[in-house]
Order: structure tokens, then sequence, then C-alpha cells
């Protein structure tokens, strides 16, 4: 039986570097697990499946305890360290221009898709005279977002122009792609003619993560029970949040309000981080919530109760008249970020199975890795014992006035070795 990791977001120019572990689970003992990992396997858009094609034969599925009486049997994937890489060419044509025919000022790559959004490439080889009027021919490059624009989107990301000498490196990014997909981008300091050969500039694109995220006002200050604020999710799920001023500190108060609509039978996972913000565009300030990221598994319900959201901006803060995170309308600014949301088949599971599922995988992996040290360590000590076997064996020789044997692999010399060794046996 074969066994394949594949890749369902291939496009030309990208690839993925990724870490992954097969388990196969014995219904016996976890020490007959079947296990398969490649580090740094590399997945493109011509090799787009990876994994080993003899992996167990089919007969050992049942034979050793894999398969129960329906043929079913249950298979781990562990993946980590995900590197998605995207490379492209761009040119800039070098032929003839009629008078008064300025060369392109915008050259574009093919796209790519990563994080559920497809994405592009904009180059400015003399720099993007709207977004920097000062940009002096200098080339400016900017990560364009095609798809999704319910929401505004935190991308971060590092980039690299040029090659051997000519390279230079933007470090890691971190942007904001707004509803029409465009970013702040990164505004070199060098002319085309530095990085670019004969007209070509390299370009790659190391991804590193992008998150939807909704900013809600929320009203501090007004009448005794102050309204709740909606917002929407990237699936379009219905949240409210509510300021909370009855305890020393402010708090939030979030409640999912399409929780109704979870199908029966399933569980929606949602895993979101929560940031506070000082002060206006361009120069606002995120401060992350204590605690944060926050995470629950929500079923279908008639009502959601809601979770609670500590902050350290104390009440009396918001009551002065010169509070930073104070809006003219008396509200403070919420960014939810939206880290993860998967719809689960199985709703029986609760958040405190995370506790025990995640123990297991810990101890799982410090077993493995003991497996590992104490195979080693054999090896190690098979060896020192026939390293001590031969030495006596050529010490006895000596004393008896015989030559030493010539070579390691003598008869006497073997038996003395058989008889020193363990019974364990390596491939």
């Amino acid at each position: 039986m074969g066994l394949f990791s594949v890749w369902r977001g291939a496009a030309p120019g990208l690839r993925v570097y990724v870490d992954f572990t097969f388990t196969l689970l014995n219904r016996e003992h976890f020490s007959v697990n079947e296990g398969f990992s490649g580090k740094r396997v590399k997945f493109t858009y011509d090799a787009p499946a990876q994994g080993n094609r003899n992996y167990i034969p089919v007969s050992d599925l049942y034979s050793r305890n894999f398969a129960d009486t329906n043929g079913e049997f249950q298979l781990e994937l562990s993946m980590a360290n995900v590197r998605t890489v995207f490379s492209a060419e761009v040119r800039l044509p070098t032929g003839m221009f009629t008078t008064g025919q300025a060369k392109p000022n915008k050259l574009e790559t093919t796209y790519f898709t990563f994080g559920g959004f497809d994405w592009n490439l904009a180059v400015y080889p003399q720099g993007n005279k709207e977004d920097e009027p000062r940009s002096e021919g200098k080339v400016s490059v900017y990560l364009i977002r095609l798809t999704g624009f319910d929401h505004p989107c935190r991308v971060r990301y590092s980039m690299v122009l040029g090659e051997g000498e000519r390279r230079i490196e933007s470090g890691q990014i971190d942007d904001l792609s707004d509803a029409e997909g465009r970013g702040y981008g990164w505004h070199t300091r060098v002319r085309w003619s530095d990085i670019a050969h004969k007209g070509i500039l390299r370009v790659s694109l190391e991804m590193i993560e992008a998150r939807t995220f909704s900013e809600v006002a929320v009203q501090a200050l007004g009448p005794t029970v102050l309204p709740a604020a909606p917002c929407y999710d990237r699936d379009k799920q219905a949240w409210a949040v509510r300021a909370d001023l009855h305890s020393d500190t402010v708090r939030f108060h979030l409640v999912y309000k399409d929780i109704h609509n979870v199908p029966r039978n399933h569980l929606r996972y949602i895993c979101w981080s929560a940031y506070l913000i000082r002060g206006d565009d361009p120069d606002a300030e995120t401060i992350l919530l204590p605690g944060a990221p926050f995470s629950r598994y929500y079923s279908q319900e008639a009502a959601d109760e809601g979770i609670i959201m500590e902050t350290r901006l104390g009440v009396n803060e918001v009551n002065d008249d010169h509070c930073p995170f104070l809006t003219n309308k008396g509200q403070l600014k919420v960014r939810l970020e939206w880290n993860e949301s998967h719809l689960l088949f199985q709703a029986t599971y609760h958040k405190y199975d995370d506790v025990c599922r995640v123990h297991n995988q810990q101890m799982r992996r410090e077993i493995a890795a003991l497996q590992a040290e104490n195979y080693s360590l054999e090896r190690q000590l098979f060896s020192y014992q026939k390293s001590l076997a031969y030495a006596q064996a050529q010490q006895q020789e000596e004393v008896q006035g015989r030559p030493p044997p010539t070579t390691q692999h003598s008869t006497h010399a073997g038996a003395l070795e058989r008889s020193a060794s363990t019974d364990t046996e390596y491939a």
C-alpha cells in the first residue's frame, strides 16, 4: 500500500517545503505503530504528490492488526515547518517605442494561491508615483490580493529581488491588505538597472501568514446598557461585541450570533486574536488582549452565552476626556483577527478533549524520541562489545605464542564476536 500527501493548491512558480509524519495506528499496542516521515519535503507544480509507494504490504494491515474486520484503519498525519515560496521573472520590454509612448510603468507576475486567496506581485520599475511621489525612479513592489475582498487582511512575507551580487532582501514585512487587495508594498532604494540583468528581474517571495480581520467600533460611553456592535468573520458568520465596564478594567463580551446555523452533528472550531486599537490611521497602535489567541468549539444551540475578553485598560481611563483609545463618538476600536475556522463532523467533541489529545501527541513524540535514542545506544554497545571481543582475541593469541589473526573476520574471532554480542538484530 502506498501513501502520499497531495498538494491541491499547486501553481507554476510556487513551491512548498514541509516536514510531515504519517503514523499507522496499531490496534493492540502503540510500540508497533508503523511510521513514515520526511524533512523539508518539496512540493512543486510538477511534483505535487510526495510520499512512499511501498509504505506497508496490504496483507500486513490484517496480520499485524492494523485493520479491523471491516477493513478500516486509522492513519494520522502531522505537518510542521511549512514554507511557501513563489518565484517569477519579470521582463522590461527593450523594443522600440514610438514618440510619446512611455515604457510600461507596472509589471505583473502570474497568480498563486495562499491562505485561501489568490495573489500576485506588481513591480513598478520606476516606482509608484501615486503612492510614493518621491520614489525618484526607485523600484517598488506590491503584493496584490486578487480574491476575498469582504475583509481586509493582515499578511506577513519576505521578498528577494535579483540574484548573485545584485540581490537585495526586504526582511520580514508586516503588511495590511485593504478591502481592494492592496497593501503598503516594499519601496526599495535601488534602481531597476541595479538589480535587473539584461532587462530581466528575478523575484522571490516567501509567504508567512495571511489572516483576515474585522474592525469594530464598540460603544463605551453613553447609556447604562451599552449597545452591541455587529461584525462578520471570514465565513460570513455574524458576531456581536459589547463593552463591559462593570469591573476595574474594560472587558469585551463576544457572542456568536449565528450559532443556530451550525449544522447538526457538527462542530465549528473558531480561533481568533483580539486587539485594542489606540490612535487613528496611519499611526494607529494595536495592543494584543491578554489571553489571546482565543478558541472555542461551537455546536448548534438556540443562543450563545458568549466569551469574556479581558483588557488592561482601566475603566477610569475610559472616563477620562483625553483617553487615547476613545474616538470622538465615545467608542473603543477593537480588531478581531480570525486565525482558524473549521467545520468538524463530531458533535460530541469538547474543548477539554483537546488537553488529552495534546498530551497524547506529546507523549508519543517523547516515546518515539526515546526509542530512537535507545536504538542508537544499543548499536553503540554492540560496536563496543565487538571491539572488546576482538581485543581479547588478540591478547589470547599473543599469550599462546601464535600470531594474531590478520583479519577481523577469522573463524575464531567471529565465534568470540558472536558469543559476546546481544540477541538484538539490526537491519
